[in-house]
């Protein structure tokens, strides 16, 4: 009698424990599409606001070395970001994470031959703060453990105004610009 409960626990335990691991992928899935759907909307805001026409579609990639990045797709481009690394960023800094990498479409859609992160920072300035912009270096180079310089990816002057802003705190008003 002990021997024939035996399958019928392990038949109990097996159902069990694929509830749990299957209830735990919908969970990753529900996830990634809240990712995908609060960085999408930000895409579509900033697309029409730099009056960029390609479409721009977000992936939630396992992982990205760049943690977020944009190429080139059939008709249009592939915005790839690695998963959790969006819920590490409050809305600003998304947005400034979204703005530079749409940055990059726009001059590929403008001048496909002058990519640089100085000039994709200089398109996202128009719709965030350089201030926002040197605060995600900041969480980018304390993830990945690479410590850059501003004045290569902002540009000297502007990383010679953000020195010059550190001693003045600044107002939430002052993280965004028109």
């Amino acid at each position: 009698m002990h021997f024939s409960a035996l399958p019928l626990r392990v038949l109990v335990a097996s159902a069990a424990i694929y509830c749990i691991s299957g209830s735990s992928v919908v969970v990753a899935q529900d996830h990634v599409s809240v990712q995908q759907a609060r960085i999408q909307a930000i895409v579509d805001d900033l697309t029409a606001r730099l009056a960029i026409a390609d479409a721009v579609h977000v992936s939630i990639v396992p992982s990205n070395r760049l943690l977020m990045s944009v190429e080139p797709a059939e008709l249009t481009f592939e915005l790839k970001v690695e998963d959790g690394w969006a819920d590490g960023l409050n809305d600003t800094e998304l947005k400034a994470a979204v703005a530079h990498e749409l940055g990059h479409v726009w001059i590929f859609t403008h001048h496909p031959f002058l990519q640089t992160e100085q000039l994709a920072n200089e398109v996202a300035m128009r719709l965030v703060s350089p201030n926002v912009l040197a605060q995600l270096y900041e969480k980018v180079w304390k993830h990945t453990n690479v410590k850059g310089d501003l004045a290569r990816f902002l540009g000297p002057e502007v990383a010679r105004g953000l020195a010059s802003l550190e001693a003045v705190p600044a107002s939430p008003e002052a993280s965004h610009v028109p």
